[in-house]
């Protein structure tokens, strides 16, 4: 086994900071709440609906068209608090999607994603180091005469 040399070992400081300062940001990222700008429409069943069909160009330019909504972090089983109440919208407004899912399991599958590639990189640099390891170890073979005969 070879002896291992101080820029081999500053080299697996180094890769070893690197991943952990990685792990530490994706964690970092993780615990923060998410927040969802969520469409927002006219309630089809209003009869602001009904006009708006009619003519168009009744919607005032000040118009409500998102909302911001304060979802929990990627650790929580929910993708919101559903004891506490949704932003209030204008009478006969409503939310056009259920506001923090899509941003929630998004969120997690951009985690998973990033944990599997720290690991990734990880595995490679192993594989790489020790395959150079091993190309640099010099030959050990026997160097005695064959018999003739």
């Amino acid at each position: 086994m070879p002896a291992i040399t101080s820029a081999n070992r500053r080299s697996v400081i180094a890769a070893g900071a690197l991943v952990l300062w990685v792990l530490v940001l994706i964690f970092g990222w993780a615990i923060q709440p998410i927040e969802d700008t969520v469409p927002v429409e006219v309630d089809p069943a209003s009869e602001l609906a009904a006009i708006l069909a009619e003519r168009p160009d009744l919607t005032p330019p000040d118009a409500v068209r998102a909302q911001l909504v304060h979802c929990n972090s990627l650790f929580a089983n929910d993708a919101r608090d559903f004891a506490e109440p949704l932003p209030e919208l204008p009478p006969e407004y409503v939310y056009a999607r259920t506001p923090c899912i899509g941003p929630h399991n998004g969120a997690r599958v951009a985690a998973a994603v990033n944990v599997v590639a720290v690991i990734a990189l990880v595995v490679g640099w192993v594989m790489i180091s020790r395959r150079f390891r091993l190309e640099a170890e010099p030959e050990t073979k026997s160097t005695s005469p064959t018999p003739v005969g």
